[in-house]
């Protein structure tokens, strides 16, 4: 099964600042995974700039348009020697990117928020996906339609994640009974009338894999306002290297550009950083994600666009129920200001 079935990506959701220094030596001394550089592992240039990227997860077609910029030589067409550095369960690209172990990270808009709040001054630049492609699956036989059917069944989820807890609220969710969801898909398997959070890009396919016909609700559905995939840097970062911060962000639009109508040449590529995911896995992955990256909004403005007013709304939801405690000035949690537009 997938590492990303075996191990989940809620840990996302759980910065604390009593992990940093392991998370920093986990990372920068221990880790195992290879990173993928620019100009396919060449010399680069003297001139070129040097940063690093710290993946969100394992390295995946969720990512698919930064390697795509890596690969077709985008970045170092605008002067950067790029590294990707695939994360893990022990690796937090927040707490990295904000003690200057890595110039950029990948994450989500409310995970950004939540970092604000907690002091970790970092800056969304980039919507690599226009909503989350998480859902709740559901036993195709089982009598769900809306999450407002949740009520009578078990829920194998993250304790407290935001848009869980937003769910809940927002559909009245009183009669549900709440499992913590360990990684593990074996409860969900054998409780026909459970369901499990996952990925549209993900766990459908490993579950019909295996003979398991699930259908799913999607996250982004339930009107919960998030941003997915997001690249962000440092305050400090962006005040200081502007330059740069275009750079990437300019070159990983053209390599989400060239990913979705190429990504079975660009597969390969991240297979090499992650053998346990299949070729037909990330295939599969490429074709759901399409619609999360291009929607009308983005067709007109380009891939990666964001707004205050969806920044708002997120905020507003997390503070509704308890993700967020005080307002903050979203402006300063993103910039749409070195996106190229289409």
């Amino acid at each position: 099964m997938s590492k990303l079935l075996i191990q989940s990506r809620s840990y996302k959701y759980l910065l604390s600042a009593v992990l940093l220094m392991t998370l920093l030596l986990s990372a920068c001394s221990n880790s195992s995974a290879p990173a993928a550089t620019a100009g396919n592992g060449g010399d680069s240039s003297p001139e070129l700039k040097k940063v690093r990227l710290i993946e969100g997860w394992y390295a995946k077609g969720e990512d698919g348009g930064y390697f795509g910029a890596l690969q077709q030589n985008y970045y170092k067409d605008k002067g950067i020697d790029m590294t990707i550095q695939p994360g893990g369960p022990e690796v937090s690209g927040l707490q990295l990117v904000a003690a200057g172990k890595a110039e950029f990270g990948i994450s989500y808009a409310d995970e950004i928020l939540k970092a604000r709040e907690q002091g970790i001054p970092v800056v969304g630049i980039l919507a690599g996906m226009q909503y989350t492609p998480q859902v709740l699956m559901y036993h195709k036989e089982a009598n769900v339609t809306d999450f407002s059917d949740l009520n009578g069944k078990t829920v194998y989820v993250t304790p407290a994640i935001p848009y869980w807890e937003y769910i809940k609220s927002q559909y009245k969710l009183t009669d549900v009974k709440e499992m913590k969801y360990n990684g593990q898909l074996v409860n969900f398997i054998n409780d026909p009338n459970s369901l499990n959070q996952g990925y549209v890009t993900n766990e459908p396919y490993v579950l019909s894999q295996q003979g398991v016909d699930v259908g799913y609700l999607k996250i982004a559905d339930s009107g919960y306002a998030n941003y997915a995939n997001v690249l962000f840097t440092t305050e400090d970062y962006l005040k200081k290297h502007p330059d740069i911060v275009e750079a990437v962000v300019q070159a990983s639009q053209k390599g989400w550009s060239y990913y979705l109508d190429n990504y079975k040449t660009v597969n390969p590529l991240i297979q090499t950083y992650n053998p346990d995911m299949t070729l037909e896995a990330m295939n599969y992955e490429a074709e759901q994600e399409k619609s999360f990256v291009l929607n009308e909004e983005t067709k007109t403005n380009g891939i990666g666009y964001m707004t205050k007013e969806r920044w708002d709304t997120l905020q507003k939801q997390m503070l509704q129920v308890g993700g967020l405690s005080k307002e903050q000035d979203v402006s300063k949690a993103f910039t749409g200001e070195f996106l190229a537009k289409s």
